[in-house]
């Protein structure tokens, strides 16, 4: 192998990886989006945490939410939980002004797994667009 074709080969997966890396970009950015649209909304704080992030060395995407109760809206709680694995019977519980309620949990409200579902031809699509 030449030192030219060497160089070649190198230009080409580079401009390969960085083709790779916009497709997940803009695939991130669109099912972030797509997902934000989707949560559920009380105050606004788990819509305004849902972020994308590209792993450059494992090709990877990301999209998601460091809020901690964010997986009981995605997947419910209690009876109603999505895996019938919640917490049988009801409960009480009290909120922030003291108040004393009882509940048997909430029904699943999905966000993220939908926003990508929903986006899955879109995204097929970007990946063959962007490789023209």
């Amino acid at each position: 192998m030449t030192m030219e074709n060497n160089i070649n080969e190198k230009v080409l997966y580079a401009a390969v990886l960085g083709r790779v890396i916009d497709a997940l970009e803009i695939s991130g950015q669109l099912v972030e989006d797509s997902a934000k649209l989707l949560v559920p909304v009380d105050t606004g704080n788990l819509r305004g945490s849902i972020t994308h992030k590209v792993y450059r060395n494992d090709l990877i995407v990301r999209i998601g939410t460091p809020v901690e109760y964010a997986p009981y809206i995605e997947f419910g709680t209690g009876e109603q939980a999505e895996n019938g694995q919640g917490r049988k019977g009801g409960w009480f519980y009290t909120d922030e002004k003291g108040n004393k309620h009882f509940t048997f949990g909430n029904k699943p409200q999905p966000f993220l797994r939908p926003a990508l579902l929903n986006n899955k031809s879109k995204i097929d699509f970007i990946f063959k667009e962007i490789f023209k």
